[in-house]
């Protein structure tokens, strides 16, 4: 087996269960509250929020600073904006609407180096440690290290997953459970059996091709189910939803105080 630095490879290899939320705030502090609470690694959402390049690459070194990983989910499947969150150094990344075998292939060029792939080298980046003495044996190693996950969330994605699941260079499928029920017509009804068959045969899929499963979980039932399904890199909500849940929380332990004659 090859040695890694990649914490997220290294686990997963492991057959280890990983747990991290979405982070959509772009402040370094809620990255190392999340990661004190416990979770092994964020996904900073760079398709639902605008991040720019240097904001990822802020998150990605709070992450690891403190011992813990960042995967960054891109915006799309360009080479842009997935070179500059390679080069910011995320452990992983998660390219969103993968829908047919070519969509997988194009992803992977862009994330490996050649003879594997596409991608630009430039040794000089945060993720080649500002200027490494050894750009063949660092672009090799990177190839190794990096973890590359594909989304499938749409019903297209969902047809060609087998195709999908054969690509070389794909390390992990990843579903976008909300996406994919609302492309089958039962939006947020993931409990409904037409979804969790869909969400089934993309977990069939990868493990039939040796690939990582991942997954957005918004509650500890629908986790224990695709943890019971072979999933081992789980999504558990989001900053916003823990800040919101909290918050509601809040307002309900004093609610009271509003009704008159209240102490």
């Amino acid at each position: 087996m090859e040695t890694t630095s990649n914490p997220i490879r290294a686990a997963l290899a492991q057959g280890e269960l990983l747990r991290g939320p979405f982070q959509l705030f772009t402040d370094r502090a809620v990255t190392e509250i999340l990661l004190d609470a416990g979770f092994d690694f964020v996904i900073v959402d760079a398709e639902h929020r605008a991040f720019n390049p240097e904001t990822v690459e802020d998150l990605v070194r709070t992450a690891q600073g403190i011992g813990r990983a960042a995967m960054v989910r891109a915006p799309m499947i360009a080479r842009g904006p997935i070179q500059y969150i390679l080069d910011s150094g995320a452990d992983a990344i998660l390219v969103p609407l993968v829908n047919s075998a070519e969509q997988a292939r194009e992803a992977v060029a862009l994330c490996r180096y050649p003879p594997q792939g596409t991608r630009g080298l430039n040794a000089g980046t945060r993720n080649a440690s500002w200027g490494t003495s050894d750009p063949g044996g660092y672009a090799a190693q990177t190839n190794r290290d990096l973890v590359v996950a594909l989304q499938i969330e749409t019903r297209d994605g969902l047809e060609a997953v087998d195709e999908i699941a054969a690509v070389e260079g794909v390390d992990m499928l990843y579903v976008g459970p909300f996406d994919l029920s609302h492309n089958l017509g039962l939006t947020g009804q993931l409990n409904h059996l037409d979804v969790r068959a869909a969400i089934a045969k993309v977990f069939k899929a990868g493990l039939a091709r040796n690939k990582w499963l991942g997954v957005l979980a918004p509650d500890a039932a629908f986790a224990q189910w695709c943890v019971g399904q072979g999933v081992r890199f789980l999504t558990f909500r989001s900053d916003i939803r823990f800040l919101k849940a909290s918050v509601a929380a809040g307002i309900a332990e004093i609610e009271h105080l509003k009704k008159p004659g209240a102490r």
